[in-house]
């Protein structure tokens, strides 16, 4: 992707933040301590479901242009 600024609302802005979550336990996972790990987890799913309805958002508007035609 581009180095554009990213709309803090955007789903790409969600979705990095969700990857960035994720590479750090898989490459630092055994410098955390469970609580950490479990901090992690959760606001990757609070991410999860972000990136979920950005997409569903995003399939509806498809399918009412969809409808339109």
């Amino acid at each position: 992707m581009s180095k554009e600024k990213t709309n803090k609302d955007s789903f790409e802005f969600y979705y990095r933040k969700l990857e960035k979550i994720l590479e750090e336990l898989e490459q630092n996972i055994e410098n955390k301590s469970l609580d950490d790990i479990i901090l992690n987890y959760q606001e990757g799913l609070k991410l999860l479901k972000i990136c979920r309805d950005k997409l569903s958002e995003a399939e509806l508007k498809i399918e009412k242009i969809n409808m339109e035609k």
